[in-house]
């Protein structure tokens, strides 16, 4: 039998069925329909597989105690009753009148089967027969072929047929039941194990501490997020175990039963095999299984073990390997062996191991008595899994060395790196217990510098400038070069995020004059090349860029170079050259450091949304605030928050943008450093905009004029909103003073976007102080701009705002031609909160009128921005009309609709966000 049909042989309980019932919610509502069609008069069959313990028999309880008017008739296969002729048959014959005739086991099934399907005639009306067979692929076979008789001659009765089986196991089903189950009518559910979200859920809710998210990313690998085998583990082991990634994760005690009970149908060989198996991991060459098992010819052992369901043999592609079918049989066996022969299989592997990083876990596994020799090799091993990305072996490796290490510089030198390496992986409370563990004195240059990273990866930026400022002091770069270059490059993000681009420009140059270190996250040059282009040196470090050769010839050791390029093509409106960049840098992250994977997750989502690809740019940034919620990274959660919120509002889902900007500011990096504030601040004023409020995008962009150079960033521009914003407040004198200062040369860099968008804003308050020529001027400045750079929404907002310009100016066919350029972009983008200040535009000047209405556009617009909430005063001051005019409209539209006031147009007329 194979593995995946090892069967529990308890039963579940009721409360086990609801805690293995996540995630089920699409089959039971599958179900509900099958159960509604043959209540309708359709004979209907489904039939749910998976493995054991993933759930099948709690969904179809849960589906039964929530279905009314049936009638249930229930039968289950048993392994040891398969050769029972008409067991199970006879099981569901016993529940009906007709119980007392139980067929006999010479009768033919269409006999057998007849007495069942008499019954049909006496279902009772507006109710419907449910058959239920559990584990239906141990049912005897007269019994399948009866009820395959009885099924192929249910036409329109109201018979629902729920059949349980082990996918794998089909094959062994009659013909015609197969054929049953292949038909095209027939429903299957195949349920798969928990997401790790669920798991997740399952663990909180049966757990008295919280699981961090590797550990519960561990265990569902581990189970493969069966419920029932994560019940078991939650139930048999310590919480403590199971956060713990040094402590292995065991199989739960009746499986492990299950396993032995395998094994002792196994010659000794195949045992010598499986045990040999399980001492190399989950998967392994033959050729070194067998060496490790002292076996010459494997094959026969090989046969016996992959019949018994306890490995499986790949011999596509290369050497042949084995494999355990689940983590769980490797634990089980692996547990098996007892102290003792795991030391002895272990020592066995040390001398055929090859490699020095397996040669050195083998020597720590086999128990061997710590000596420097061991601790150098487990040190070394731990350097180069580092270099490699396999964060959580090298820390896992390095935490080993630093305890059995015999002097405390050692000592604490290891457990450094070891914290590193957690923090690399986003295993943020394990290290701090590693940081708090660290032997000799705390003023010590190592303490500050351990304590100083954990404080930024923890967002308390300015925390971390202290401990690090304080940690170069003690520190001697010739004597300890490599904790230079881990306290250098960690100042330089540090400055980075509190907009310090200057100083963070010196940090990562000291760095790069230090020998490279392992244990760091991977993002030294992308801070370097980040920094010079908030200076103004984007050239410059596009230069620092010039031998990475195409995008996608790139290797894993310059993914940082990669990102740090991409950031300033972003920042300097080659915007399809940094998409290149990230589409290459994003597979070579998925296995890098954390802060590297969000990183190239975060810029991607913001060069998809500017070139118009917003679907993409949405997964992108909901992926970037995912991950560094995830993985702990604190002091780049506010961004990724912040930039999703302020795509959503762009998209007018307001409160969706609202839920994620409250994310933003409740994680603890907000506050601390300069860059997740003016993300935050810019995100509050797209969603303000959103909701037509200048006086709320006014209120959260005008403290970053208090931190001039710490607001840059290199994605996030904001003065331009700032300055529609002051102009619609009519407070003209302020938002002169801030486009001086964004037409400096300085402020744009000859960046067409941000030239497009002071030129943009300059025309609005051109227009708002009665200069239309000077407006109209500046207005064709920013077209002429916006039209270089292959950004479809900042050049629709170009074309929308010189439209309105337009219509205010008399020129009512010009305008419309803008307005009608900026609505085909905003509709396909999905900006709503933009289509609809088109469309309200358009409907004042006669562009757009709303069918079946008796309304001018005049008063149709009006009328729009009154259901919106606006005074009177305010439409006068958008439309640029008297408030007599306004009056004098909504007075005309109310004799038209019938209605007194304006609480009336809230009936006949849909509400619109304000402009």
């Amino acid at each position: 039998m194979p593995v995946n049909a090892l069967p529990y042989q308890a039963h579940q309980s009721a409360g086990a069925g609801e805690l293995s019932f996540y995630g089920r919610g699409p089959q039971l509502k599958a179900m509900e329909n099958r159960l509604r069609e043959s209540r309708g008069g359709a004979s209907r069959l489904v039939v749910v597989e998976g493995p054991p313990g993933i759930g099948k028999t709690a969904l179809v309880r849960r589906f039964l105690r929530t279905a009314d008017r049936v009638r249930v008739l229930e039968a289950s296969g048993a392994e040891n009753e398969t050769a029972l002729a008409y067991g199970v048959l006879t099981q569901l014959l016993r529940q009906t009148a007709v119980g007392e005739y139980a067929p006999r086991p010479q009768d033919e099934p269409g006999v057998a089967g007849a007495r069942l399907l008499a019954l049909a005639d006496q279902i009772p009306a507006d109710t419907v027969i449910v058959v239920v067979i559990d584990d239906a692929h141990w049912a005897d076979a007269p019994s399948l072929d009866a009820l395959t008789f009885v099924l192929r001659r249910l036409q329109c009765e109201p018979v629902l047929t729920l059949l349980a089986v082990h996918g794998p196991e089909e094959a062994q089903l009659p013909k015609g039941m197969g054929k049953l189950l292949a038909d095209d009518e027939t429903l299957r559910l195949t349920l798969d194990g928990l997401t790790a979200e669920q798991t997740g859920a399952l663990c909180a809710r049966l757990l008295p501490t919280r699981l961090p998210p590797h550990a519960v990313g561990r265990l569902h690998a581990h189970t493969r997020g069966n419920p029932l085998h994560l019940r078991a583990l939650l139930r048999e082991v310590e919480p403590e175990v199971l956060a713990s990634s040094d402590s292995p994760l065991p199989a739960p005690r009746s499986y492990q039963s299950l396993v032995r009970d395998r094994l002792a149908h196994c010659d000794p060989p195949a045992r010598d095999l499986v045990a040999a198996a399980s001492v190399l991991g989950l998967r392994a060459t033959l050729h070194r299984v067998a060496q490790l098992a002292g076996l010459e010819n494997p094959l026969p052992a090989v046969e016996q073990a992959v019949g018994q369901g306890l490995l499986d043999e790949y011999t596509a592609g290369g050497p042949p390997e084995l494999a355990f079918p689940q983590p769980l049989i490797q634990a089980a066996v692996y547990h098996l062996l007892g102290p003792a022969r795991r030391a002895a299989l272990h020592t066995r592997a040390v001398q055929a191991s090859k490699d020095t990083a397996s040669r050195t876990w083998h020597q720590l596994l086999a128990g061997r008595s710590p000596d420097p020799a061991l601790v150098a090799d487990l040190a070394t091993g731990a350097r180069r899994q580092a270099a490699a990305g396999h964060w959580s072996r090298a820390a896992s490796m390095a935490a080993h060395a630093s305890r059995l290490a015999t002097t405390r510089p050692e000592r604490e030198r290891l457990t450094v790196e070891a914290a590193d390496a957690l923090l690399c992986d986003g295993r943020v409370e394990e290290a701090a217990d590693l940081v708090r563990s660290l032997p000799g004195d705390a003023a010590r240059a190592a303490h500050r510098y351990a304590h100083g990273h954990l404080a930024f990866v923890r967002g308390e930026t300015p925390s971390a400038r202290l401990l690090l400022d304080d940690a170069w002091r003690h520190c001697d770069p010739a004597l300890d070069p490599a904790l230079a270059r881990r306290i250098a490059e960690r100042l330089a993000y540090v400055c980075l995020i509190q907009g310090e681009a200057a100083a963070a420009v010196r940090w990562a140059q000291r760095a790069g004059g230090l020998p490279p270190v392992p244990f760091t996250c991977g993002m030294l040059r992308y801070a370097q090349l980040a920094a010079l282009g908030l200076t103004g040196a984007a050239e410059e470090g596009i230069a620092r860029a010039a031998g990475l050769p195409e995008s996608v010839l790139v290797q894993s050791g310059d993914v940082d170079l990669l990102l740090g390029r991409s950031a300033l093509r972003l920042g300097s409106d080659d915007l399809e050259g940094s998409r290149a960049d990230l589409r290459s840098a994003a597979p070579l992250c998925r296995s890098g450091p954390a802060p590297q994977r969000a990183m190239a997750q975060l810029l991607l989502g913001e060069t998809e949304l500017r070139l118009g690809n917003w679907d993409v740019a949405l997964r992108e940034l909901e992926s970037a605030a995912q991950t560094t919620a995830a993985r702990g990274l604190a002091w780049l959660e506010p961004v990724a928050h912040a930039d999703l919120a302020g795509a959503l509002a762009l998209r007018g889902l307001t409160e969706r943008a609202a839920e994620y900007l409250a994310r933003a500011r409740a994680s603890s990096g907000y506050g601390h450093g300069a860059s997740g504030f003016a993300h935050v601040a810019r995100a509050q004023a797209q969603l303000a905009a959103a909701r037509g409020a200048p006086d709320e995008v006014a209120s959260a962009l005008l403290p970053l004029l208090e931190r001039e150079s710490a607001a840059e960033t290199v994605v996030a521009p904001w003065r331009d909103l700032l300055v529609d914003a002051l102009t619609a407040l009519g407070e003209h004198r302020q938002a002169e003073r801030i486009l001086d200062g964004l037409d400096a040369p300085t402020a744009h860099r000859g960046r067409h976007s941000q030239l497009a968008a002071a030129a943009r804003a300059r025309g609005t308050l051109l227009a708002a102080r009665r200069s239309p020529a000077a407006a109209e001027w500046s207005f064709r400045k920013a077209i002429g701009h916006a039209e270089q750079v292959p950004d479809p929404f900042n050049r629709a907002r170009v074309h929308l705002a010189y439209g309105v310009f337009l219509r205010r100016a008399g020129k009512r066919t010009d305008a419309a031609g803008q307005l009608r350029r900026a609505l085909r972009t905003f509709t396909e983008l999905g900006a709503a909160p933009s289509a609809a200040h088109c469309e309200r535009e358009l409907a004042a000047i006669g562009g757009a009128i709303v069918p079946d209405s008796p309304l001018t556009p005049q008063e149709l617009a009006i009328a729009r921005l009154a259901t919106s909430g606006l005074t009177n005063r305010q439409i006068a001051r958008h439309l640029v009309l008297s408030v007599k005019t306004v009056e004098f409209h909504l007075s005309h539209a109310y004799t038209k609709l019938g209605i007194t006031s304006r609480m009336g147009l809230l009936d006949k007329l849909p509400t619109t966000p304000a402009p």
